[in-house]
């Protein structure tokens, strides 16, 4: 049997092939799913990636326009502006002890008196001077003879003693002597530090690379980390986590400066993983990755040389430079694909929970079914008692829709704890966070306790009873810490699914093969729910390839599915210029499309 003709199975937490079959198949998913999927990504890593070398050296253009963009929106952004100045008087007394640390005590140059040494016969003479007030007497260096000479007429005890150089170490004069110089010894070593540590310090410019800078600007913005270094435990602004806080800030400068942080991200990102790969592993235009099949702990695919999965996203300034450097080959388009929603939508499937199958089945808008959850006192001294959610929900979007300021407030107020809760987020509203214990309770007992109860009581519930998950089609998570692991235990249930878009290449190549279609439909990656195929550039390759995959990528995968797939394909010569194909297209659409690239 071919891996698409299992489907669609019964829920996982109900059936297990690899046990529950009459026959015992403990190897039920690699035989037939995992070694199936082998060849595919053989073939598609020998298709590789057209890459168009103008674009490439666009991109590099690209990126370095932005880092130079980059430092210049956040020197003048205002809030990086009182963040370097708020940082300026701590870094000047880091700089003021670190010029100061080699700063010496006087008793370091404290040496005995030599008779023989010059210097110490010179600076003892010259402050006995002072101390009998002939300091006009002073020399430059005393040598022996100039000094008898001018004791002749002085007849000093002390001179006539250092000239008869009597052993003198102890003597108060010679000491005194001993201790001037010293002193002046120490002047010379620590006057330069001191005057560099007083010096203004000039700070450079704000990094956005620095941890420790971004741990303190979002300190001192009042903004709580999303997450936490597993390594440190320190709050961690890595990129997912600036794009979650740029989604629930409506401040103008603290979006800004997310968005140059973000650009910058991506800009270490496009040139270490993409233009490194494009330069060294590009071969007569051509560019051969790896893809390494079930990478990730929840069995997504990963890939590198370059690492498809760091494509930025859709909002980001390099997306569209970026995707045009992944062109189609002579003769041929790109045809693109993806599920849409598959992880929230396999989620639904799995918990069959009442509102997040409502957001689907209803078309309901998410932030607002949650403001009402989140908010019900305040929504109902507006909208008035809720009697039907889904009604209730629509009306509150309405009002959102017609202006209304209020309703538009609460629905975007809604979205941070929305974003903190789905990573696992706890009440932190007394630590001046944004998850009250009231919202933290509506969230998952009101809004969505079939997702709590799915989490709770099935996936940790059986991790802790059988040390590993079933997340479909035979396959295991396996985990030895079910409490501290139930995050990525929880995200994999869902995250798995994404099997189906290997599985719809697998059986697109298989009719692609039955019908003689091979040369004209080509796949040539997968990133996560989307799929990306060089066509034949007519209307009718397209029109095979469009009328065969949507129904692959929409078979359901569960029996009795709540919620279905549904995809949408489009054409363009590379990867960012791409014009949607509905579904069902006929040749004179499709040609009005083909006629517009």
């Amino acid at each position: 049997m071919r891996p698409i003709e299992f489907l669609p199975m019964p829920h996982p937490k109900d059936f297990d092939p690899s046990v529950d079959l009459d026959e015992l198949e403990p190897d039920f998913f690699y035989n037939n799913f995992v070694k199936h999927f082998i060849p595919d990504m053989i073939q598609m890593m020998d298709t590789g990636l057209t890459i168009d070398q103008d674009a490439v050296e666009d991109l590099r253009k690209t990126v370095e326009e932005v880092l130079l963009s980059v430092i210049k929106r956040l020197e003048d952004n205002p809030l990086i502006k009182q963040f370097q100045l708020e940082r300026l008087p701590q870094a000047q007394k880091d700089h003021a002890e670190k010029c100061t640390q080699a700063i010496r005590e006087v008793d370091h140059y404290i040496k005995d008196f030599n008779d023989k040494d010059v210097v110490h016969r010179t600076w003892v003479v010259n402050t006995y001077l002072t101390k009998i007030h002939k300091p006009e007497d002073a020399k430059d260096k005393w040598v022996l003879k100039d000094l008898k000479k001018y004791n002749i007429f002085l007849k000093d005890p002390f001179i006539r003693a250092l000239c008869d150089k009597r052993r003198l170490t102890t003597n108060a004069d010679v000491c005194l002597g001993m201790l001037s110089l010293a002193k002046y010894k120490l002047e010379l070593w620590n006057r330069p530090r001191y005057d560099k540590a007083e010096k203004p310090v000039v700070l450079d410019t704000f990094n956005p690379g620095s941890s420790k800078q971004m741990k303190g600007f979002f300190e001192m913005v009042g903004v709580e980390p999303l997450a936490y270094s597993k390594e440190t435990g320190e709050a961690s602004w890595g990129r997912d986590q600036l794009v979650l806080v740029q989604e629930v800030t409506s401040e103008g400068a603290l979006q800004d400066a997310l968005e140059a942080m973000i650009d910058f991200s991506f800009s270490s990102i496009i040139k270490s993983n993409f233009l490194n790969a494009f330069d060294k592993f590009t071969i007569d235009g051509v560019l051969h990755g790896n893809i390494r099949l079930f990478g990730a702990k929840s069995f997504r695919n990963t890939s590198d040389k370059p690492n498809l999965f760091n494509m930025p996203s859709t909002k980001s300034i390099y997306a569209k430079p970026l995707k045009k450097c992944f062109k189609a080959p002579e003769g041929y388009v790109v045809y693109a694909i993806d599920y849409s929603a598959l992880e929230d939508r396999g989620i639904a499937n799995l918990t069959e929970d009442t509102n997040k199958c409502n957001i689907f089945l209803e078309g309901l808008d998410g932030h607002s079914l949650n403001a009402c959850g989140y908010f019900p006192e305040l929504i109902e001294a507006i909208l008035g008692p809720n009697v039907d959610n889904v009604a209730y929900v629509r009306k509150f979007k309405a009002g959102v829709d017609d202006g209304d300021k209020e309703l538009d407030a609460i629905r975007f107020r809604s979205k941070a704890p929305t974003f903190k809760l789905a990573y696992g987020g706890y009440p932190d509203a007394h630590k001046g966070g944004v998850i009250t214990q009231e919202i933290f309770d509506n969230y998952h007992n009101v809004l969505y306790p079939g997702i709590t109860d799915y989490r709770e009581n099935y996936v940790l519930a059986t991790a802790e009873r059988q040390g590993y998950i079933h997340l479909g089609l035979g396959c295991r998570l396996y985990t030895n810490d079910p409490n501290g692991q139930i995050r990525t235990l929880h995200n994999a249930t869902c995250q798995f699914w994404s099997i189906l878009t290997l599985i719809a290449i697998n059986e697109l190549n298989y009719q692609a093969r039955e019908q003689g279609m091979s040369e004209d439909v080509i796949p040539h990656s997968t990133i996560y729910d989307s799929l990306y195929i060089y066509v034949k550039k007519d209307a009718e390759s397209i029109k095979w390839l469009n009328d065969t995959l949507v129904p692959i990528m929409n078979t359901d995968y569960l029996i009795d599915t709540i919620v279905p797939n549904e995809c949408v394909g489009e054409i363009g010569n590379n990867w960012a210029e791409l014009n949607s194909i509905p579904n069902n297209a006929s040749i004179k659409d499709i040609q009005e499309v083909l006629n517009d690239l």
